[in-house]
Formats: structure tokens, C-alpha cells, sequence
């Protein structure tokens, strides 16, 4: 994985001298959950929640139909809690992310994008509501600070500046840095979500 990293990094940084480089803004809603022992964990089964995610992005032009392009993304992530009750739970996260797509236009304004991903846990907390009443539990230090993934997606221009976009992000690394007593370290929880949004180009290069 590390040289797949690297490897698309030397590829863009090399191809960018004579690359056009569009700059631009992007953001839309995540739909994250958390895969694997969650449930083993925090004693409910996780769901998909609805969040949102904000950033930018250089999109580098190698070829007419090939681009390279990194991302810096603020990303709320994490899952949707069920409960036994009639309590409202939550685990949210709050993520930097740094997507690196390789993008492939196969039709006139239509891409569709692969590439890994580098993630870095902020905060996270665990949220109950029940009536009138609200608990927020910090849940920082029970997952690790760097994840690893992989995003699948597609992407269509509307115009020269706006563009739509949808993407699968599959976690590989296992976050769980919390082992409570009669708990190994077994467990595993990944990172799973998709997203939605939009991108629009602010200048060119």
C-alpha cells in the first residue's frame, strides 16, 4: 500500500510540470457507519447516519482523459447507534482526510475515479438523546488516530466549473484502540461510508 501511495504521488508530481491544474472547492453529505465488531464494542448494532464533509481539491491533467487528483477534506463520520430503548444514539467523528484519485474520463464530462486514502481522527463522541435529555460521552481514545482506505467513484461535469459526484470509502485499517477487561484486541472496526456532493472549480493553472 505504501508504494501504491507513493507511486501515484511521484506519478503526479512528475506529471504536473506540463499538467493544467484546476483548483476548486468541494463538499456534499457523507453516509458513514462503522463495519466489523462494532457490536461486540458498544453493545448496539451500528446503522448508516447522515453527516456532511467540506475541502478542496487540485485536479491535475496528465492526458486528455487522465487526471491525478489530491484532496483535503473535513469529514464527519462515524454510525448511527440502535438501541433497545426509545433513545436516539450516535458515534460522531470528526476526520481529516486526504484522498489521492486517479480519475479516467470514459465519456464526454463523465469520470469515474480511483485511489487511496489517509485518514486522521480529530475528536469522536459517543451522543444519547432520550426525551429531554441529553448525555455526550468523549470517545477519542477509543480509536486510533491514522486510518487507511480505499475510495471507488464517479464524477460528472455539468458545466466547465460545477460537478457532481458520488463515492464508496472502504476503511482497511482497524481503527478499535478500545479493549475493555475480558476484551482482546482482536476485535476489528473499519471505517465504511458513502458520499454525495458537488465541486466547483475556482481557477486554473
Amino acid at each position: 500500500m505504501k508504494k501504491l501511495i507513493l507511486g501515484i504521488a511521484l506519478f503526479g508530481g512528475l506529471s504536473a510540470a506540463n499538467a493544467q491544474i484546476d483548483l476548486g472547492i468541494k463538499g456534499g453529505l457523507n453516509f458513514p457507519t462503522l463495519s466489523g465488531d462494532s457490536r461486540q464494542l458498544y453493545e448496539n448494532q451500528t446503522k448508516f447516519r447522515t453527516d456532511f464533509y467540506v475541502g478542496g481539491y487540485a485536479n491535475y491533467k496528465i492526458t486528455d482523459q487522465i487526471s491525478f487528483q489530491p484532496e483535503l477534506l473535513y469529514s464527519k463520520q462515524g454510525a448511527g447507534l440502535k438501541t433497545n430503548d426509545n433513545s436516539k444514539a450516535k458515534l460522531i467523528t470528526h476526520n481529516i482526510n486526504i484522498p489521492l484519485m486517479g480519475r479516467y474520463e470514459i465519456m464526454d464530462g463523465l469520470n469515474v475515479e480511483f485511489g487511496p486514502q489517509l485518514g486522521f481522527l480529530v475528536s469522536a463522541k459517543e451522543k444519547y438523546e432520550l426525551g429531554k435529555e441529553n448525555t455526550k460521552i468523549k470517545a477519542t481514545d477509543n480509536f486510533k488516530t491514522f486510518d487507511f482506505g480505499l475510495n471507488f467513484g464517479a464524477a460528472y461535469k455539468i458545466t466547465d466549473e460545477l460537478e457532481i459526484n458520488a463515492r464508496f470509502t472502504k476503511g482497511l485499517s482497524n481503527i478499535n484502540d478500545y479493549y475493555p477487561q475480558a476484551i482482546n484486541d482482536n476485535y476489528k472496526i473499519t471505517n465504511t461510508y458513502f458520499s454525495v456532493g458537488v465541486a466547483y472549480k475556482l481557477t486554473e493553472m
